[in-house]
C-alpha cells in the first residue's frame, strides 16, 4: 500500500484508485458457525469508497440492522461502477433488506 501510495496519477496516486480488500479463510472463531467476518478494505477506489480508519460492525445474525456478506459484494460493484444490488444466495431466514443493496455507510 505504501508503495502504491508513491506512485503518482492524475491528481493523486495510484493508492488513490485502487482497493485492496483483505478477508479471512476463517469467521469469528476456531470452530465457527460463520456468522461473523472480517474484511479490511484499503483505498479508495477512485474516492467511491469511505476512507479515514474507519471500523464497521453490523448487527448480529437476523437482527434489526444485520447485513450479509452479500450486501459488502454489491458495495464493492457498487465501487467498480458496477451497480448490482444482488449477489449469490439469499438465505430464507433473513428480510431481503439484508441481503440486497450495497452498504451505503461504505460508499461516498
Amino acid at each position: 500500500m505504501r508503495a502504491l501510495d508513491q506512485i503518482p496519477e492524475g491528481n493523486g496516486t495510484m493508492l488513490d484508485r485502487t482497493m485492496v480488500v483483505y478477508l479471512s479463510d476463517g469467521a469469528e472463531t476456531h470452530h465457527s458457525q460463520s456468522f461473523e467476518w472480517p474484511f479490511v478494505v484499503l483505498g479508495t477506489a477512485d474516492g467511491k469508497i469511505k476512507s479515514g480508519g474507519r471500523y464497521l460492525q453490523f448487527s448480529n445474525y437476523a437482527n434489526r440492522g444485520h447485513r450479509t456478506i452479500n450486501s459488502l459484494y454489491n458495495t464493492l460493484l457498487h465501487a467498480s461502477g458496477i451497480p448490482y444490488d444482488t449477489f449469490g444466495t439469499l438465505d430464507p431466514n433473513l428480510t431481503e433488506d439484508m441481503h440486497h443493496g450495497p452498504l451505503t455507510e461504505m460508499l461516498v
